[in-house]
């Protein structure tokens, strides 16, 4: 059950749009919850008419996804369409209700962050049945479904190489002795972070994995697995982490236990506490940045929207900066200062007609 539900109707130049988004919570640090639905009052750009996207994804219990949100609001600014935005709290029923709830609500074009592969093919022949074009992010639909025929295009970070860049940094950092608390089973992000930490494995096969766990994605999840493995396993001496979330939740049992210079936790996502914890010399290494993929994604929606054709990757991986210590200051101005950290009119069609659909994500 979430906690509450409330509309926020905000005037803009000219006219009034009443948006209602089903089924939303976002967790604050208060405690407090909110609906998480908007409208942005930008000036019109070059689009003949302001348009409104839809944009559903997994869980405001994150900040991964309320950063990818914000990145999402950031682009809707600067080229002028409306953002109507639910998560689903990791409910496979909920968010095909949800989404029902947009459709019917006459949304122009939709950006999906499914929970699972599973609510994709229903979603998908919804949006077809309406003429409402899909992008998909973040986690793979399937096979079954085509890209170009079923949705526009998918748009998420090469989760095989994540995973491996984690394990590698761990095993780079000295340790032998692993464990791995990974997302939700059976999720293409978490399946495909896992086969990364196996190929970092099998490359070294001095290196042990003494147990891994499926776990989830919340900080409650890795506090939770964190502890039972390291009652079995007090002799660990890396701990990798499917994301910050599970990993910071680590750190913070290691530092309970006065083992935080003793153990080295690996993490993806950069969030801001993640990179609070790396300037504290305590989490070890984290790459992502990959909250981009939302905003990349409306961009695209927008575009085609607008009549401009989607000529760029089918199925877009997006490559992702590894941060360190050492380079953690450089990203931190880039990402994390309040700025948009991409020129979001450069890369639409709509905006610029010369853009290329190359999206990169880069602290350089």
């Amino acid at each position: 059950m979430k906690n509450m539900k409330k509309v926020m109707a905000i005037l803009l130049t000219g006219c009034m749009i009443l948006g209602l988004a089903a089924c939303g919570t976002d967790k604050k640090a208060d405690g407090e919850t909110k609906k998480e639905e908007t409208t942005d009052t930008a000036e019109k750009t070059e689009s003949k008419e302001k348009i409104t996207i839809g944009y559903s994804y997994p869980t405001a219990n994150n900040e991964f996804w309320g950063n990818a949100l914000t990145y999402v609001k950031q682009a809707a600014d600067e080229l002028g369409f409306n953002i109507t935005a639910d998560d689903c709290n990791n409910d496979q029923s909920e968010q095909i209700k949800d989404v029902d709830s947009m459709i019917s609500g006459g949304i122009d074009a939709l950006v999906l962050g499914p929970q699972d592969a599973s609510v994709c093919a229903g979603i998908s022949a919804a949006c077809k049945e309406k003429g409402i074009p899909l992008v998909i992010i973040d986690r793979w639909p399937g096979d079954d479904l085509k890209a170009g025929e079923d949705y526009v295009c998918f748009i998420g970070p090469d989760d095989k190489e994540a995973g491996y860049q984690i394990a590698m940094s761990l095993i780079n950092g000295g340790s032998k002795k692993l464990l791995g608390i990974g997302g939700f089973q059976g999720t293409s992000v978490a399946e495909g972070r896992k086969e990364g930490l196996d190929k970092a494995l099998e490359e070294n096969p001095d290196v042990e994995l003494l147990q891994f766990e499926y776990a989830g994605e919340n900080w409650d999840d890795g506090d939770k697995a964190f502890r039972n493995l390291y009652q079995s396993h007090p002799e660990v001496d890396g701990v990798w982490c499917y994301n910050d979330s599970l990993a910071l939740a680590t750190v913070n049992v290691l530092k309970e236990e006065g083992k935080i210079d003793d153990v080295k936790v690996g993490g993806m996502d950069l969030l801001n506490p993640a990179i609070e914890s790396m300037q504290a010399g305590e989490l070890w290494f984290s790459t992502g940045g990959h909250y981009l993929q939302a905003a990349f994604g409306a961009v695209v929606a927008f575009d085609v929207v607008n009549g401009n054709t989607y000529d760029g990757e089918k199925k877009v991986q997006l490559e992702l900066p590894a941060v360190s210590q050492e380079n953690i200051a450089q990203f931190e101005e880039k990402f994390m200062s309040g700025d948009a950290p991409v020129d979001w009119k450069s890369v639409s069609k709509v905006t610029n007609p010369d853009a290329k659909y190359d999206f990169e994500i880069s602290i350089d």
